[in-house]
């Protein structure tokens, strides 16, 4: 699935990032003019910036 191309996401959906981050998402997609794709809100779900969002590229995460 091209995550980058979806111009949104539902809320929810759990990832390992490739740095073994469990996150999960929060619904917010944003559009990068500048690259053409679209990155998705997470939030870190376990361990070490429990709770802190920031923007992924989910093409590179794994789903759970």
């Amino acid at each position: 699935m091209k995550y980058s191309e979806m111009d949104n996401i539902d809320q929810g959906l759990k990832f390992k990032t490739r740095s073994g981050i469990t996150v999960e998402t929060t619904g917010l997609t944003e559009h990068i003019e500048s690259t053409n794709i679209y990155v998705h809100e997470v939030v870190i779900t376990e361990g070490v910036g429990k709770g802190s969002k920031y923007l992924h590229n989910l093409d590179s995460a794994e789903g759970l």
